[in-house]
């Protein structure tokens, strides 16, 4: 049989690729319910913080309880966010490390909340679990593409048609009992926060 021939007309002329991906991971955290019903009473046992420290990223948002004492106090729930960051690693950057909870917070987002875009240092990944959400009365986490740079920021014009290579802003599906896993220096945050009592817990992830 004779080779094909270079001049075919479905010869691939030309191809586009996206290199470097960033992976998220979305896990269902078992037994989700259980968890909220434990969180929420220890919830009402607990002060609110006047100064957590992050005031200056985020608007009406409330810190419950002092940072790591929610987990402290319910181990098994931060094993449970344990193994879904490892779920993430196993499923994407691969680091041969042991991964620990550096520091969680339990947020409690007001009516009117807002939380800036911004990054975490120090870490390999962050973590957003949802405990009281409704998709339709709370605001999505979403993530930003840095486009900035100190020497050569990238050039935004406008665009005939969105793609997955000129979108700015990106999201997906969230429900309550989910777990969010992304790495710690992607830019997240949300816009508005429409309803009271969204109830999260995040946290960042460092070697072990």
């Amino acid at each position: 049989m004779p080779d094909l021939s270079d001049s075919l007309t479905d010869k691939i002329q030309q191809e586009t690729y996206g290199l470097f991906p960033i992976p998220v991971t979305k896990v269902s955290l078992p037994n989700h319910e259980q968890y909220k019903q434990q969180i929420l009473t220890w919830m009402a046992s607990q002060n609110i913080l006047e100064k957590h420290g992050r005031e200056a990223i985020c608007f009406n948002v409330s810190q419950i309880g002092e940072t790591n004492s929610l987990l402290n106090d319910i181990p098994d729930l931060g094993q449970q966010l344990l193994n879904a960051a490892v779920t993430h690693n196993n499923n994407s950057h691969k680091y041969n490390t042991n991964l620990a909870i550096s520091e969680s917070y339990l947020e409690l987002h007001h009516e009117g909340a807002i939380y800036a875009p911004h990054e975490h240092s120090n870490c390999l990944f962050s973590l957003t679990y949802l405990i009281n959400y409704n998709p339709e009365q709370h605001a999505f986490l979403k993530f930003r593409r840095n486009v900035a740079s100190n020497h050569y920021p990238i050039i935004q014009i406008d665009s005939t048609e969105l793609s997955p290579f000129n979108m700015t802003e990106a999201t997906f599906n969230q429900s309550e009992g989910d777990v969010i896993i992304y790495p710690a220096n992607m830019t997240h945050g949300y816009d508005n926060n429409p309803s009271n009592e969204r109830i999260t817990l995040t946290a960042n992830i460092v070697p072990n």
